[in-house]
């Protein structure tokens, strides 16, 4: 497998991508080795300094992990002003590269804004998954691990760049986990219960691809000094997203607005519940009304969140 990577095509190459939906998508998780030449362009050491050399990073966009455990921005970030003059909290290079040298994890967000050969992959996730993507940067040393054994809450394509690093992939898999307090804030001795033993460990080299469904268990160690993967997430629309556009066209709708019947007695129930029985009704009708099937066509035709590309005019346009 040889080549730049600059689709969805080529990230899961030699793989189709109608085999890919068909048998893995979804639905289970799959390893696809891959030859190192074809990272090379979207990410190195050097190129990663030059990232982080942007003045752009604040707590939330760069974080860092060490032994499991996710640090304090007070650890590595200074108060610092913005360009408004907004306090924020702004990473120190000199502590960043402290921590990292004890052996602490680096977790870039959202790199696909400041890195095109990584947003051109992102958008080719969104337009093949119809999908919601985006991709981080993990920077992680020798036998310091970043994350406890976890399930993410979106599809995960780990793209290994440099170095190497050890997965351990469990049987266990939580049922379509959603961005939700639900599936936040669980405690570990809950997953450790949940992941169930070990499917397969895995050592993933430079353009190894590893595609995790949304809440398969796993977690992974650098077997080498240093170790950069590249993680691109996607999350597809589902019935909760349906739901809340239904919400928003029934705010139209006068039987919705409406007060719910007073209960006091069984009669009051009983009307309660044929005033429940006719929202359901209004309910369906809105939902299958041309107007709202063709809204549902287009938020999945549309889910995905990258801006369109700008193409102002210059000296060299002809119109």
């Amino acid at each position: 497998m040889t080549g730049t990577i600059r689709n969805f095509e080529d990230l899961i190459a030699p793989l189709s991508g109608q085999r890919f939906m068909n048998d893995y998508y979804d639905r289970a998780w799959l390893h696809l080795p891959g030859d190192a030449e074809r990272t090379e362009p979207l990410m190195s050491w050097n190129v990663l300094n030059r990232i982080l050399g942007m003045n752009i990073w604040t707590n939330r966009s760069l974080e860092l992990s060490l032994d499991g455990q996710k640090l304090p921005p007070h650890a590595y970030c200074d108060q610092a002003a913005d360009r408004n003059h907004q306090q924020t909290l702004r990473p120190n290079p000199e502590k960043v590269m402290q921590l990292a040298q004890r052996g602490a994890s680096l977790v870039l967000n959202e790199v696909e804004t400041l890195h095109e050969p990584v947003r051109a992959i992102v958008a080719g996730i969104e337009t093949a998954l119809g999908a919601r993507a985006s991709a981080n940067v993990y920077c992680s040393w020798q036998h310091h691990q970043a994350f406890q054994s976890h399930f993410d809450r979106h599809d995960v394509f780990a793209l290994q760049v440099l170095g190497e690093k050890r997965w351990n992939i469990y049987r266990g898999r939580t049922d379509n986990p959603i961005e939700h307090a639900l599936f936040h804030n669980i405690p570990q001795t809950t997953y450790d219960q949940l992941k169930g033993p070990i499917d397969q460990q895995l050592i993933m080299r430079p353009g190894d691809l590893l595609y995790l469904p949304r809440g398969q268990f796993h977690d992974a160690l650098a077997t080498e000094q240093a170790s950069i993967h590249v993680t691109f997430s996607a999350t597809a629309p589902n019935g909760l997203d349906w739901l809340t556009n239904l919400w928003n066209e029934a705010v139209t709708s006068s039987e919705f607005r409406a007060y719910l019947p007073r209960v006091g007695n069984q009669a009051d129930e009983k009307a309660l519940e044929a005033h429940i029985r006719k929202l359901l009704q209004e309910l369906a009708d809105i939902a299958l009304s041309p107007e709202s099937l063709r809204a549902l066509v287009n938020m999945r035709e549309n889910y995905g969140i990258l801006p369109k590309p700008y193409d102002l005019p210059g000296p060299d346009r002809d119109d």
